[in-house]
């Protein structure tokens, strides 16, 4: 459990919860307050050696950002995209030494300008990643990459990766949330997902950031690990 509230001269703070319910034990979160980087990596099927690839793609995207951080906003998603596209080749690299497993990616990076703070995401696979806009709606940012039990882009597997084709950059409001979240809490399928106005009435429902992640992962009914990483943009 984490939870942290960043300060600054800024009038926009942000608040960050996590919640991890593991039943396999392949589900990984990244969570950096002090870059801002936020993510779920969800390893991919009954291979016991995908946690190694979840493990692998969180740290070799964390180390990216660290090392190549940019404070441009413009550059941010560009930015996140090598560092997936990092990742992937650093897992494809050491499955020629050991089984590794392939995994999920969904990651967020924030960037403060000025007084303003802005979301540069992408994601491959199932995990999710939700966005409250400025208009108080809830909305999917990306979208499932699988077809039935099969996953169709992943990290660390030459045939199945198809490159990030979901990114994107988008300003953040006081009282904007951003959801990161396995598709353990989503679910696959009509008799254990979670619909988007499920999400939407867990979080108007939750006092905190962290209080809507553990919210999330309670209420998801997804026989599977389930991690939720709620974010909380507020004045």
């Amino acid at each position: 459990m984490e939870q942290d509230k960043k300060k600054s001269k800024h009038k926009l703070n942000i608040t960050s919860g996590l919640s991890k319910k593991l039943l396999k034990g392949q589900d990984v979160a990244l969570v950096n307050n002090e870059l801002m980087l936020f993510g779920v990596f969800d390893g991919i099927g009954n291979d016991e050696n995908s946690l190694e690839a979840a493990l692998l793609a969180s740290e070799t995207i964390h180390s990216s950002i660290e090392r190549n951080e940019d404070k441009s906003v413009q550059n941010s998603p560009n930015m996140l995209i090598n560092a997936l596209t990092e990742a992937h080749k650093e897992i494809v690299i050491e499955s020629t030494f050991r089984p590794v497993g392939t995994t999920t990616a969904s990651v967020a990076k924030l960037t403060r300008n000025d007084e303003k703070i802005y979301l540069a995401w992408a994601s491959v696979g199932d995990s999710r990643i939700y966005l409250r806009d400025a208009n108080g709606s809830l909305t999917a940012l990306s979208h499932d990459e699988s077809s039935g039990i099969y996953v169709d882009n992943c990290l660390g597997s030459e045939k199945h990766f198809h490159g990030i084709s979901q990114e994107g950059l988008v300003e953040l409001f006081d009282n904007s949330e951003v959801v990161i979240v396995s598709d353990g809490v989503v679910g696959s399928n009509e008799e254990n997902s979670l619909k988007i106005e499920d999400l939407d009435n867990v979080l108007k429902g939750s006092k905190t950031a962290q209080i809507a992640a553990e919210e999330l992962t309670s209420n998801a009914k997804k026989e599977d690990d389930k991690t939720a990483i709620v974010l909380r943009i507020e004045s």
